[in-house]
C-alpha cells in the first residue's frame, strides 16, 4: 500500500470512531472502527524500514485527531485553541499506546502486540480517569451511552467493560477480514466465528437483564428546573441575579405541589456567597426559603459557587485567595440542599475540569493560573472536595450530588452510591456549548451513570438537556434545548449494590499491572539482547 493509502485508512479509522459521537445511534461503527487502523500497522511491519515505529504513530495520530476533532469540536464555542489543545493531546496519548503495541509487535509477536494493545488502551482510558488531566470523554465504552438495551452488563464492568468489547471485535474482524484477503479460509471461519459470538453474546445477556430487570425502591416526586440563561449574554452580564432567581423560582411555582419531595436546579444557578454559620439567612437563599416555607415538604437542591474562609490551622491550598484585608479563602464550585428546617447541606464539586476550573500542576507551576478559562464567573482555579457528596434526604434518602463533569466518571459516581446514596441529582449548565453534540453527549453519560449503579438519575441542565432516567438507562422524560421549563415525574430510589459499585474500575487497574510487566519485560529483553546487536 502507499502512503496516500495507509493515509485514507488512518482517516477512515477516525472518522468511524467519531460517529457514535456524532450520531448516537451509530454504535455499531466502534465494532470495525478500529480495523482500518490495525491494516496500516501490519502493512508498515512488514515494510523494511529503520523508522517504520515513527511512521505508524504518524498515521495513528492523525487517526485520532480526526476522531477527537470530529466528536468535540464543540468546545471551539467556548475556545478554539483549547479544543486544538485538548484534541492534539489527547491524539498525542492514543497514538503513543499504538505506537508501544507496534514495539511489542515488532519485538515479540503479532499476538502479544495485539495483547499489549488491549492492556495499553484500557490502562490509558483508566488513567484518563485518575490523573491530573483527566479527560475520558472518548472512552470507548461511552460509544454506546445511546444504546442502553445493548449494555446493561456495565453493572458489572462500567464503560471499560464496553473498551474491551470494542478492542475484541475490532482485532477479530480484523484477522478475519485478513484471513479472506490471504484467502486463508479455515482462519477466516474460525476467526469470523469468533467475531460473531464477542458480539452478538454481550447483546444476548444484555437483552435478556434489561427485559427482566424490574425496578426497585420507593416513588419519589422529583420536579426539575430549566432556566435557559444563556451563559455568553446573560448569566454572568446581562441579567441580574435578582432575575434569573426570579426566574428559577417562578418556574418550580408553575408546577410543584404539597407532594413533591425535591426540587433540582443547575449549577451555579444562585448568586455567589459565603459558607458560614449563617449560611441559612444569606439573602441569597431567601427566595428559595419563602418557596419552602409554602410547600414544606420539599427539599431544594441547588448549584452555586461558594467562597469559604481558611481559618487557622488549616492547609492553604494553591488555590488559594486572599480578600482585601489579607484573609484566605477557598471558591468552589458547589450544591446545597435547603429544607423546611432551616439546615442548609453543603457539598463540593470534587472533580474539576483542566484549564476550567483548574490548572493542572498549579503547585509547580503557579503562573498558569490566570491562563485559566473563566467559564462560571469566577476566573482562576477552584478548590475541590475529596469525593462526591451524599445529602440526607427525606427519611432514609440518600441523594449523590453529582456536578456537571463528574458524571463523566463512574466510578466516582459509584463511591457515591457506595456512600449510601440511593438516588442521584445530576446540575450542570452545558449552555456553554450551545446546541451542539457535546450537549447531547453529556446527557447520555448519565445513563450510563444510571446502569452501573442501577439508580435513577435526574439531571438539571441550564440551557438542557435536562430529564430523567430510569434505573436501566432508559429516559423517562427530558426537555429541549434552549427552553425554559419545569418538569416533574415520579423517580424510585434504590439500595441495591452492584458489582461495579463494588469493585469499581477493576479492569482498568488489571490492565495497568499487566501493562507495567509488559514494560519491565520490554526494558529487561532490550538490555539483553543489546550485547548481542554489536
Amino acid at each position: 500500500m502507499g502512503r496516500k493509502t495507509l493515509l485514507l485508512l488512518s482517516v477512515v479509522s477516525g472518522f468511524l470512531l467519531s460517529l457514535p459521537w456524532i450520531f448516537p445511534s451509530s454504535s455499531s461503527s466502534m465494532f470495525i472502527a478500529f480495523v482500518p487502523l490495525l491494516f496500516v500497522e501490519d502493512q508498515i511491519t512488514l515494510k523494511k524500514q529503520s523508522q517504520k515505529s515513527i511512521v505508524l504513530f504518524l498515521y495513528a495520530l492523525s487517526s485520532f485527531f480526526v476522531w477527537n476533532v470530529l466528536s468535540t469540536w464543540w468546545i471551539a464555542n467556548v475556545s478554539i485553541s483549547g479544543m486544538i489543545i485538548i484534541a492534539v493531546i489527547n491524539a498525542f496519548l492514543m497514538a503513543l499506546v499504538w505506537w508501544m503495541m507496534h514495539l511489542v509487535r515488532r519485538k515479540f509477536a503479532a499476538r502479544a502486540g495485539y495483547l499489549s494493545l488491549v492492556v495499553f488502551w484500557l490502562t490509558f482510558e483508566f488513567l484518563h480517569f485518575n490523573w491530573s488531566i483527566n479527560w475520558p470523554w472518548l472512552t470507548l465504552g461511552n460509544g454506546f451511552a445511546s444504546s442502553v438495551k445493548l449494555i446493561q452488563w456495565y453493572e458489572f464492568t462500567g464503560v471499560l467493560g464496553g473498551s474491551l468489547w470494542v478492542l475484541l471485535s475490532n482485532l477479530l474482524i480484523f484477522r478475519f477480514a485478513k484471513s479472506i484477503f490471504r484467502k486463508e479460509m479455515p482462519e477466516a471461519v474460525k476467526f469470523g466465528s469468533l467475531s460473531i459470538a464477542i458480539i452478538l453474546m454481550p447483546v444476548c445477556l444484555s437483552l435478556f437483564q434489561y427485559y427482566n430487570f424490574k425496578e426497585n425502591g420507593e416513588v419519589r416526586e422529583v420536579v426539575v428546573l430549566q432556566p435557559n440563561i444563556d451563559p455568553f449574554s446573560e448569566k454572568f452580564s446581562g441579567m441580574s441575579d435578582e432575575e434569573q432567581t426570579h426566574r428559577l423560582i417562578s418556574l418550580a411555582e408553575t408546577i410543584i405541589s404539597h407532594s413533591t419531595d425535591y426540587v433540582l436546579a443547575p449549577e451555579t444557578a444562585l448568586a455567589q456567597m459565603w459558607e458560614d454559620q449563617e449560611i441559612s439567612q444569606n439573602p441569597v437563599l431567601q427566595p428559595v426559603n419563602s418557596l419552602i416555607d409554602k410547600y414544606p415538604n420539599v427539599r431544594f437542591v441547588v448549584g452555586v459557587m461558594t467562597k469559604k474562609e481558611i481559618v487557622a490551622g488549616e492547609p492553604v491550598s494553591s488555590s488559594a485567595r486572599q480578600t482585601d484585608d489579607g484573609r484566605s479563602y477557598n471558591v468552589f464550585n458547589s450544591a446545597l440542599m435547603v429544607d423546611h428546617s432551616g439546615k442548609v447541606q453543603v457539598g463540593h464539586k470534587s472533580l474539576l475540569v483542566s484549564g476550567v476550573e483548574k490548572m493542572p500542576f498549579e503547585k509547580y507551576f503557579s503562573f498558569l493560573r490566570k491562563y485559566t478559562v473563566d467559564l462560571g464567573g469566577v476566573s482562576g482555579s477552584l478548590a475541590a472536595a475529596n469525593q462526591l457528596t451524599v445529602f440526607d434526604g427525606s427519611g432514609q434518602d440518600k441523594i449523590g450530588s453529582v456536578i456537571c463533569f463528574e458524571s463523566a466518571f463512574g466510578a466516582h459516581v459509584g463511591n457515591a452510591v457506595a456512600n449510601g446514596a440511593n438516588l442521584i441529582f445530576v446540575m450542570t449548565n452545558d449552555g456553554w456549548w450551545k446546541d451542539s453534540p457535546g450537549v447531547r453527549q453529556h446527557f447520555s453519560y448519565s445513563r450510563l451513570r444510571a446502569i452501573e449503579t442501577r439508580r435513577s438519575v435526574v439531571r438539571s441542565a441550564n440551557t438542557g438537556i435536562s430529564g430523567f432516567i430510569n434505573q436501566k438507562g432508559d429516559m423517562v422524560k427530558k426537555s429541549g434545548v434552549n427552553t425554559s421549563t419545569a418538569i416533574i415525574s415520579e423517580m424510585r430510589i434504590n439500595n441495591t449494590i452492584t458489582f461495579y459499585v463494588l469493585y469499581g474500575d477493576y479492569l482498568g487497574r488489571v490492565s495497568m499491572f499487566l501493562s507495567g510487566l509488559i514494560l519491565i519485560y520490554l526494558i529487561l529483553y532490550a538490555k539483553t539482547k543489546r550485547p548481542l546487536n554489536h
